[in-house]
């Protein structure tokens, strides 16, 4: 979903660092209408949402304002995911559409039920359609009582700027590849090379590189360990032409593909990992991030040398195809078009 107060999911209170900017607005108590959260998916920005909503409520004796006991019936109810006050909405199947916000309106009409503060985090703000952003402006305009908002997002780019006007917004630095790696190989045991592999394709966040090593309990039952080693591969065989590349082939894997939108951003970000790695390979070897295909980049560059560019024009082109999907395009028939584009008979086109 969706709108909820009692979670069907429990929240996993980290007790992350917030940034100064949030630690200073619970000192003072003077807590904005809104607030939006930007960075890379998976860094930390809804944990941080959930410590502030708790600080912000905690009833008990704690070093700062900044800080929640943990032990008081707030705090308890916030980490088990049960308090009525604390409200998120989500993206369904990628995107949030105007029902959703015309729920949360009705669930903030009332008063906040316990809460000092109530809290509506909307997660992934930026998946708005266009009536829904409308929507969530005229809510923003005039704000429930003892109610504030955090939108979290990758980016501002789909944001309406009228909305962006009305946020205080914080941006959330990616972590480290090289922290990043360390902590798999100390924390987690993984060899070296897988460590890399899953630090270059995490973005920064420790949670997702734990999701590619099926090491977290956000995986949604996907192995994607698995699912990375099949996407690599497939797209490999396209580009290579021969038998891995006729028309049925590229039909089928943009119907697999397609068939989970909830995968689709990530799956698609395993294939611009692809790309990039060709269009590197051949000058800088040892910065690939994908090096357990290290074999079929070196085949691909050595019969095709001039794929090195064409790499980047097809990374652009991934770009393309995600906005149209964001858009509303058909999903397989915009993942076809742009499979076709990676045949040898278009390579030269």
């Amino acid at each position: 979903m969706s709108v909820h107060g009692t979670a069907e999911e429990r929240f996993q209170f980290k007790e992350p660092d917030l940034p100064r900017a949030l630690t200073g607005i619970l000192e003072t108590r003077k807590i904005p209408n809104a607030l939006l959260f930007i960075g890379n998916p998976g860094i930390g920005k809804r944990d941080a949402a959930l410590q502030f909503a708790r600080a912000a409520n905690c009833l008990g004796e704690r070093p700062s304002r900044a800080h929640a006991c943990n032990r008081c019936k707030s705090c308890k109810k916030m980490a088990a995911g049960m308090h009525p006050d604390i409200i998120r909405v989500e993206p369904v199947k990628g995107s949030i559409r105007i029902a959703l916000i015309r729920e949360l309106y009705g669930a903030i009409t009332v008063k906040p039920h316990e809460a000092e503060f109530r809290m509506v985090l909307i997660e992934d703000a930026d998946a708005m359609n266009p009536e829904a952003s409308n929507a969530l402006l005229k809510i923003l305009e005039e704000p429930p009582e003892r109610t504030f908002f955090i939108l979290t997002a990758k980016t501002t780019d789909s944001l309406l700027q009228t909305i962006l006007s009305r946020c205080r917004q914080v941006r959330f630095k990616p972590a480290s590849l090289g922290s990043i790696r360390q902590t798999l190989v100390d924390a987690h045991g993984m060899d070296p090379v897988t460590a890399r592999v899953a630090a270059s394709w995490s973005d920064g966040s420790l949670n997702k590189a734990l999701r590619l090593l099926n090491l977290s309990d956000y995986t949604g039952g996907t192995d994607w360990m698995k699912r990375r080693q099949w996407l690599i591969t497939e797209t490999g065989a396209l580009i290579k032409g021969g038998k891995g590349s006729d028309r049925t082939t590229l039909l089928l894997l943009a119907e697999k593909i397609g068939r989970d939108p909830e995968l689709l951003t990530d799956s698609l970000a395993v294939i611009r990992t692809f790309f990039r790695d060709i269009a590197v390979f051949g000058y800088s070897p040892d910065t690939i991030v994908n090096i357990d295909f290290s074999a079929l980049l070196q085949e691909i560059i050595h019969n095709q040398p001039a794929l090195a560019p064409k790499a980047l024009e097809w990374i652009k082109e991934l770009h393309n195809v995600e906005k149209k999907i964001k858009a509303n395009a058909g999903v397989r028939l915009t993942l076809e078009a742009f499979f076709f584009k990676l045949t040898p008979a278009r390579q030269m086109a």
